[in-house]
């Protein structure tokens, strides 16, 4: 994920086409676990990315409603106060939340958790934030396995560029995301797993696979960009089996939590 957020353009690539494929419907899942939600209700959206969550909130709330995003990539940030400027954009840390005690009714976070170096901390930081009795939802995807495009994805990606050190995946156990969060001091865990078909009019072949955290340092620029280039080639032949009416469709599966801080 570092790999593919320092990549150029990111941002850009990433609300083009990740959003309306993956973030904006799986969002709307988040969001039905979430109600009710009232317009005094503060909320934050954690690993915002360019904020959909937040958006999607924001027009369901109105203008009153109290919104913070925050997301540790600066480039996200940028371009979700240039879609949204009238909500709150903060760069930040999830395992150093720059906030009070007590300072939100309402964390949601959308493939966030299982991303940043230490889930543990980042649990007991969105439980710091927020009010007794405030609520947690976010969404973890379940392992790669499970998720068929990404998994054939994955493998082409492997055969070019070696080991991933890939953590999109790692918190697809259910039973360890209910430990987790009961040690962090949550209570009326729940955690359903949904399935989804997603739809991608054109897909980030590459972004995707830098995501996986490949170690390409000791490649020259030429023979990096040549791997790649290879891996998008392929990568497209084999997301053919997925192309229905235009578009790549594929099952995709992943963890909605919700729950309650004691």
């Amino acid at each position: 994920m570092e790999a593919a957020l320092r990549t150029r353009g990111v941002a850009e690539i990433y609300e083009r086409t990740l959003v309306p494929s993956i973030f904006a419907p799986w969002a709307q899942e988040i969001l039905e676990r979430a109600r009710p939600i009232g317009p005094a209700d503060r909320v934050l959206d954690l690993g915002c990315g360019t904020g959909i969550v937040a958006r999607l909130l924001r027009e369901r709330l109105g203008g009153a409603a109290r919104i913070t995003g925050l997301d540790a990539s600066a480039d996200m940030i940028e371009m979700a106060r240039a879609l949204a400027p009238e909500l709150e954009w903060r760069e930040g840390n999830a395992m150093k939340l720059p906030f009070a005690d007590a300072s939100f009714e309402l964390v949601v976070a959308q493939q966030m958790l299982q991303v940043v170096p230490e889930p543990a901390a980042a649990l007991r930081e969105i439980r710091r934030v927020l009010v007794p009795g405030g609520r947690f939802v976010a969404a973890t995807w379940r392992p790669r396995h499970e998720l068929p495009l990404y998994e054939v994805l994955g493998q082409v990606a492997e055969r070019h560029l070696g080991v991933a050190h890939e953590k999109r995946f790692l918190l697809g156990d259910d039973a360890a995301l209910r430990a987790m969060l009961a040690e962090a001091g949550f209570s009326d865990v729940r955690v359903d797993v949904v399935t989804r078909i997603d739809r991608f009019r054109e897909f980030p072949y590459r972004l995707s696979a830098l995501a996986a955290n490949f170690d390409l340092s000791t490649l020259s620029e030429a023979e990096r960009e040549a791997r790649l280039s290879a891996l998008e080639a392929e990568s497209r032949e084999a997301a053919q089996r997925f192309i229905s009416d235009g578009v790549i469709a594929a099952p995709s599966r992943a963890n909605l939590i919700a729950a309650s801080a004691k």
